[in-house]
């Protein structure tokens, strides 16, 4: 094995057990019911809590791995992380259990922008199948989170010894990350910026059209994989009728199925796009408003359509990670990819945290269905920053033939 796919697979391996209990929380769903009689909006509550939290210290997270380096951030994400899990594990009341998950995002939101940059200082070329393979580590720890957490919650007693677990897979592969990862030799050694010309340099990233447009269409494209993430589960338990065995293997479908799309969309934009990531990325969101609008349309009798629906919903709504963040990181370059992504990660993890609160709302005061049905139109105006980017992009071409 090369030396950059050693550490391709070494990020990969890093970002599966942090996104266990990020992707995959969904499914404890029903032990934090049983235990704390909670309300859909309470339960969206736990994982708005993570997406806030991470929405509050991306950008900053940004900034210093720029700073910093991709090591130590990684080493200072996965600590904290693995604290956060240990303290949910032990706290008493549904509040305190949120607070333990804001701390968790809050944790995770280094571990992006130095996972990617990572990446893209190791690739100047297959960057689309690169960053695909290492989001990867995205939805298989949302599978692992998936096959793991209910079956350690059903024999341990609960919750909280799977919340244990998913701290100790936290923790073991960025121990083995942080201790192996080096910086690529090369003939001239990077030369880092100081925090504040990272900072000044970050108004116009933020104005660039592309970068804003890549980010709106992942905005919606992560509202509906967290209605995957949050509620697929208590879909197909409480409406039709699976039992939380098979609706556990249905969301592990859906991540296998999102874990196969990062890879697929990412090989797709490299080979046969030119590198093109922006116009897939709306073309995405087709595929993920097929998913929930077949999700809201599952019916108790359905339950053989509950694993290849699972599988569309987890193509389209969470199979374009891979996409967004190498379009990020080719339009910041690899001296403001930290930056660039964390400007782009604190908007997307808002999305991420307002989107499960939302859906929940809806469903408490409509129906699950209706949620489904909602978060199809949502999906649908994935199209509409694409749309606008290109329709600008064609005036001024137009404009400067006049000329």
């Amino acid at each position: 094995m090369s030396e950059r796919y050693r550490i391709l697979a070494l990020m990969t391996a890093a970002q599966l057990g942090m996104s266990v209990i990020q992707q995959g929380v969904g499914v404890l769903a029903p032990w934090f019911i049983a235990e704390y009689a909670i309300s859909k909006t309470q339960l969206g509550s736990l994982f708005t809590a993570i997406f806030v939290g991470s929405a509050s210290c991306t950008a900053v997270a940004g900034v210093f791995t720029d700073r910093l380096g991709e090591r130590r951030m990684l080493a200072f994400s996965g600590m904290l992380m693995t604290a956060a899990l240990v303290m949910a594990a032990v706290v008493n009341s549904f509040p305190w259990l949120v607070v333990s998950m804001a701390c968790f995002g809050v944790s995770y939101a280094a571990s992006s922008p130095a996972g990617s940059r990572a990446i893209l200082t190791w690739f100047d070329t297959q960057r689309g199948f690169a960053m695909g393979l290492r989001q990867t580590g995205v939805p298989l720890g949302g599978l692992v989170g998936a096959l793991v957490l209910p079956f350690v919650a059903f024999h341990a007693g609960g919750y909280r010894p799977a919340m244990l677990v998913a701290a100790a897979l936290v923790a073991l592969p960025t121990i083995a990350a942080v201790a192996l990862y080096h910086e690529p030799a090369t003939e001239h050694p990077r030369v880092r910026q100081t925090v504040g010309d990272i900072v000044r340099g970050m108004p116009a990233l933020a104005c660039d059209p592309r970068l804003i447009t890549v980010t709106c269409t992942a905005c919606i494209l992560v509202s509906t994989q967290q209605a995957m993430n949050g509620f697929l589960t208590l879909k197909n338990i409480q409406i039709v009728g699976l039992s939380p065995a098979l609706a556990s293997i249905a969301f592990a479908s859906a991540q296998a199925s999102a874990t196969f799309g990062r890879l697929f969309w990412g090989w797709f934009s490299d080979r046969f796009l030119g590198g093109e990531r922006i116009n897939l990325m709306g073309g995405l969101s087709l595929l993920a408003a097929a998913g929930t609008l077949s999700v809201g349309l599952m019916r108790p009798g359905l339950g053989a359509l509950a694993i290849p629906i699972a599988m569309l919903l987890g193509f389209g709504a969470a199979g374009w990670n891979g996409l967004q963040v190498a379009a990020l990181g080719e339009i910041s370059g690899s001296e403001r990819a930290g930056a660039g992504m964390g400007i782009s990660l604190t908007m997307i993890f808002l999305a991420s945290g307002l989107a499960p609160l939302a859906f929940g709302f809806v469903a408490d005061h409509t129906s699950l269905d209706t949620a489904w049905y909602a978060w199809t139109f949502v999906a649908l105006c994935g199209m509409l920053p694409v749309l606008l980017l290109r329709r600008a992009e064609r005036a001024r071409a137009r404009a400067g033939r006049a000329i």
